[in-house]
């Protein structure tokens, strides 16, 4: 990526939906902050539940740039159909909803399962390991930054394969060649 498309890339503001996966395994790796300059972020209720469920401190760590954003219908009827439907668990069909409830520009999930039923609807698609590469793209985090951050990631509650951690490394590689 050249130093043009990186500093164009810094200017776009997006309008970000996450499910509780990325929060969880950003927060694990101490790596949370590289969700602000994306955009704005929301969550359904659902996901900030789960966080509050899985980090004790989330309802005072939790960054205030985070959006606590209420589902409306026909979005609220959806995600629950999802749900019920055994899909997805609660927080991901709420998130997926609310993505297409704000049409956001990009969902972050981890989950297999979410990741098709978002891409099925149109909705793009990112997890914890695409915002650290995109924080590198965009020189929010030099190389040794960015490769400590996947070692994070690598050693939170997310499993990753050693093989997807080295293509994220390679990844890496090619972004600062």
């Amino acid at each position: 990526m050249g130093a043009r498309t990186a500093r164009s890339e810094r200017c776009v503001r997006r309008v970000v939906v996450s499910d509780t996966g990325p929060l969880l395994h950003l927060t694990e790796a101490a790596s949370i902050h590289l969700l602000e300059p994306i955009g704005e972020v929301h969550i359904p209720r659902m996901v900030d539940q789960e966080m509050r469920h899985h980090e004790a401190s989330w309802s005072s760590t939790k960054p205030h740039w985070i959006k606590l954003t209420p589902l409306v219908e026909p979005h609220a009827t959806e995600a629950q159909a999802w749900h019920q439907a055994g899909l997805l668990d609660a927080g991901e069909a709420e998130a997926i909803a609310l993505a297409r409830q704000l049409r956001a520009d990009w969902l972050l999930t981890d989950d297999a399962a979410a990741r098709l039923l978002a891409g099925s609807l149109g909705l793009e698609a990112h997890g914890s390991l695409g915002v650290v590469l995109w924080a590198a793209a965009i020189r929010h985090l030099t190389r040794v930054e960015a490769e400590a951050a996947l070692d994070d990631l690598a050693n939170s509650s997310l499993w990753i394969s050693a093989c997807v951690l080295a293509e994220a490394k390679a990844a890496l590689d090619q972004l600062f060649s």
